[in-house]
């Protein structure tokens, strides 16, 4: 290589590296914390998630919705509100989750009320996508059904309360 050419090749890769570096630099993190999210999803139930998952984050940024956090505790007695506390907000910590595909699962199996589920604690949501998808039309339900999720991500145990009765609460608070 010549003396020319392996200048204009240095210029070259400092140029490029440079415009990534400014690139880099002016690209904050991105605004919507559902762009972060993590749904191990395909298809319909991916875009049905994906969806349920803007609405619930827009609800959580609520105060009403938010003090949701402060009627529940987790299993060692601890107010949800103070679990939240150690994060940046409900919608990040929503975002945060991993939505995964739970329909080969024995629960979305064999109970056919269930569309998606968790266990206290777990940041992983197992989606039972086929009936994930009847939300479509109910995009509330979808919604109020993350943050119910959300709510055992956090420590919050079952029986008691019941379902029924956490899933009252989040369409009681975020409306």
């Amino acid at each position: 290589m010549s003396r020319w050419t392996t200048g204009l090749t240095v210029m070259a890769i400092a140029v490029l590296v440079g415009v990534g570096r400014t690139a880099v630099a002016q690209d904050p993190a991105p605004a919507d914390p559902a762009r972060r999210s993590h749904i191990a999803l395909t298809g319909m139930a991916r875009m049905t998630v994906t969806r349920a998952l803007h609405g619930a984050m827009r609800r959580l940024s609520t105060p009403e919705c938010q003090r949701l956090f402060e009627d529940f505790t987790d299993q060692s007695g601890r107010a949800l509100v103070t679990n939240l506390a150690a994060t940046e907000s409900a919608a990040n910590v929503l975002a945060a989750l991993y939505f995964v595909d739970g329909d080969d699962t024995v629960r979305c199996r064999t109970d056919r009320i269930v569309a998606a589920f968790t266990t206290p604690g777990s940041h992983v949501i197992h989606v039972c996508g086929q009936r994930f998808n009847q939300f479509t039309v109910m995009s509330r339900s979808g919604e109020i059904l993350l943050i119910h999720e959300l709510l055992h991500s956090l420590g919050l145990g079952e029986n008691p309360p019941t379902s029924a009765r956490i899933t009252a609460a989040v369409m009681n608070r975020c409306r």
